[in-house]
């Protein structure tokens, strides 16, 4: 019961935490930029639900409510909300309302939470670097070309072994990390990656092949001098079918030694899918096992299901240069954020790429366990996300009432507040039937770890 306790505790402590902060701080935001402009502001609360404990001061009702996933701050006439109170409304009250302020007071109201939440992230993320944190070496190991996959689109256009990738479509790649994320993001498309091989600079274009489903891109590269360690095998995968488990060594296959990871898969490769028979090293101890590699035709190559883990460097820095690469980072994630969404729109990248409450749990755990600094650095991706998508301009989120606001203002003609009123509350559903359906994707993608601690759970209390 301890250890059913104990790990459904690091997946929502952490999460609620975060979230509950994030979402609190957005709020705040559209509170205190209400306040500084003088609108009436009915109702700000930490949390949902009803009132656990509540006072109020003035004209607002401030108290804590019982779900801890945010706060909610209530506006009088917030043209996405209904007026239901009763109370009569002065001449004062209407000069005070939401409706009744100036375009530019109301674009500083709506866009204050996303700005506070981006504030957050570009505080919080230099923190990170001071304090010290455990980076893995596919972040900060700079975009050299360790191996490449047979048949291949980098294979095709004639890239090299040792090529550093400097600049992918003119754009610098400072990282492994930050290359294979552009790939992912461009499945498809032919890009320019600028190399250097030696002492000479080339450039090779590179159409990106795409996997189903997600639509991946990726063009066969690899990560240099990686030991063969198992992150984790795949569910129901060739590996865990044959025994093969987490931290287990891969020192041969079919008799020739393995030194490094991407040796391991041309080898994977080049068995066209017959059986392998691995060496591994668990523990201090040598076991053999037998694999049977299957075919992926969404990436067009055998596979048997594992995870590479990849090893960690200690980064700790000063004051300026933990500053500097701090914000970097908010910037990049940031960047990556607009990047990511408009590809979504555009259906470049798939629905299946995104998370929701299931997958920031399953983050937000997994960096608690890690340590103070990787904590931090999910909040800061996870509050520059939030900031960034709350200004699409799809109802309910804060980007519908400036893109309101800014057609009101350019037309000088105001939208129906009845008409406003229905547009925001039947797309509230709408939007509440996407996270829906992003969360049961979650769902399956976390099934694992789901169904291994509901098990747990039902055997320490005894249910056969």
């Amino acid at each position: 019961m301890f250890n059913a306790l104990s790990s459904f505790l690091w997946v929502i402590v952490p999460f609620l935490i975060m979230l509950g902060v994030l979402v609190f701080i957005h709020e705040f935001g559209h509170f205190i930029a209400a306040k500084i402009f003088r609108v009436k502001v009915l109702v700000f609360a930490f949390g949902f639900g009803p009132w656990i404990v509540h006072k109020k001061i003035g004209e607002t009702e401030y108290g804590i409510k019982p779900i801890p996933l945010g706060g909610y701050v209530r506006l009088f006439g917030d043209p996405s909300e209904l007026d239901e109170s009763d109370e009569p409304v002065t001449p004062e009250d209407e000069q005070r309302a939401l409706f009744a302020q100036p375009a530019w007071k109301k674009l500083i109201i709506f866009a204050m939470g996303a700005v506070l939440n981006i504030a957050v992230a570009f505080a919080v993320a230099p923190i990170t670097y001071w304090v010290g944190i455990e980076r893995s070496y596919f972040e900060v190991a700079d975009a050299r070309v360790g191996a490449i996959l047979p048949g291949s689109p980098a294979e095709k256009a004639g890239v090299q072994p040792g090529d550093l990738v400097l600049q992918i479509n003119g754009r610098k790649v400072k990282s492994f990390q930050e290359m294979i994320t552009t790939e992912l993001l461009n499945a498809g498309k032919e890009m320019t990656y600028t190399l250097q091989r030696g002492s000479s600079v080339l450039e090779e274009k590179i159409k990106l092949a795409a996997t189903e489903g997600e639509k991946a891109g990726y063009s066969g590269i690899f990560i240099p001098g990686v030991e063969p360690l198992v992150g984790k095998p795949l569910p129901g995968g060739p590996a865990a079918q044959a025994g093969i488990k987490a931290d287990d060594k891969v020192v041969s296959i079919n008799g020739k030694e393995v030194h490094y990871w991407h040796e391991m898969t041309g080898m994977i490769q080049s068995s066209r899918g017959q059986p392998l028979v691995m060496e591994l090293e668990r523990a201090q101890q040598k076991l053999t096992v037998t694999v049977q590699p299957q075919y992926r035709e969404d990436e067009k190559r055998y596979l048997i299901g594992i995870e590479q883990k990849m090893p960690t460097v200690f980064v700790r820095y000063g004051f300026w240069e933990g500053l500097k690469a701090g914000w970097y980072e908010a910037y990049y994630w940031a960047g990556l954020t607009v990047r990511t969404a408009g590809k979504l729109f555009s259906g470049q990248v798939s629905w299946k790429a995104m998370s929701g409450p299931v997958g920031i749990a399953s983050l937000t755990s997994q960096a608690a366990k890690a340590g103070l600094s990787r904590f931090l650095m999910i909040l800061v991706i996870i509050s520059v996300n939030l900031g960034i998508l709350n200004l699409i301009p799809i109802p309910p989120l804060d980007g519908a009432h400036i893109l309101i606001t800014l057609i009101e203002s350019a037309t000088r003609r105001k939208l129906n507040k009845k008409v406003k009123e229905v547009i925001f509350q039947s797309t509230f559903f709408l939007l509440l039937g996407f996270m829906l359906l992003v969360t049961f994707h979650d769902l399956s993608r976390f099934q694992e770890p789901i169904v291994e601690w509901a098990k747990e759970l039902i055997k320490s209390i005894g249910i056969k």
